[in-house]
């Protein structure tokens, strides 16, 4: 009998294969992160929503709990909801006023 099989090396190769993917590619491939404007916010029962514009004119409306100001820039990231709609913001770092 032989040391390795044909069915050994499949095994062994598709199990390298899953370890790469796991430990190589990127996490969570929702995760996003942008850098823009916050204008336009508005509170709610569960937090603020708010517009951030970014450098190349796109705009997107988030969500947070915590208050961002008006006109500051900001570095976020977060998650786009299912429908694209929102962008939920999980963390947020004020870069300038």
């Amino acid at each position: 009998m032989k040391a390795f099989d044909r069915y050994s090396l499949l095994c062994i190769s598709v199990s390298f294969i899953i370890l790469t993917a796991v430990f190589v590619l990127p996490g969570d491939p929702e995760d996003r992160s942008m850098i823009g404007t916050a204008y336009g916010i508005k509170e709610t029962q569960n937090g603020f929503t708010f517009y951030m514009e970014d450098t190349s004119g796109e705009r997107v409306r988030c969500f947070c709990r915590a208050e961002p100001v008006e006109r500051a820039v900001y570095a976020v990231k977060g998650a786009l909801s299912d429908d694209g709609s929102m962008f939920f913001v999980s963390s947020m770092q004020m870069l300038s006023e």
